[in-house]
């Protein structure tokens, strides 16, 4: 369930509102990075169409902003359920039993995530040893894996924290 007041699903607990407040912040940061790369695309495409300049490297501005600001957005939607969900054969299950299995689903994310980010940290010690940059722009390429990363292991934060709500209310803690 979807809620539209971002405080509604806070999770209880100092904890969880730590939780909530970074997955926002890394939300707010994820949209002021698609809010960046569409004036650096509209600069490009202006200036290509006006002065035969596009921007420098506006490609290599886009993917790196686009694997950060989707990354960013993933904590957010996992901590207030915003992910798809297929019910079509738990829809007249008991309220418990949904609960239970999204706390399944849960703790499938977190571990994803968690699994992603490290991948992701052991990819960023790689990249950065051997000194890999973008093209055109000679941006290090390793710099857009440590927020990618941060953003992996706050999703897996934020799916356990929902997992154990979730395993609350399918106990009955939650009723």
């Amino acid at each position: 369930m979807l809620l539209d007041d971002p405080r509604a699903g806070a999770p209880p607990g100092p904890l969880g509102r730590i939780v909530q407040a970074l997955a926002v912040a890394f939300a707010l940061a994820g949209g002021a990075v698609l809010v960046a790369m569409t004036l650096a695309t509209s600069a490009s495409i202006l200036g290509r169409w006006l002065f035969s300049r596009p921007l420098p490297g506006d490609y290599e501005l886009a993917q790196l902003g686009t694997a950060v600001a989707v990354a960013a957005f993933l904590p957010y939607c996992a901590l207030r359920g915003g992910h798809v969900l297929v019910d079509f054969l738990t829809a007249r299950a008991p309220a418990r039993l949904r609960a239970a299995l999204d706390a399944l689903g849960n703790l499938a994310i977190a571990a994803i995530g968690f699994l992603v980010a490290w991948r992701l940290s052991v990819g960023l010690a790689d990249l950065r040893a051997a000194g890999e940059t973008t093209m055109v722009l000679a941006i290090p390429t390793w710099w857009a894996y440590v927020p990618v990363a941060a953003s992996f292991a706050l999703l897996g934060v934020a799916a356990l924290d929902r997992a154990v709500a979730m395993l609350r209310r399918a106990l009955g803690a939650g009723a």
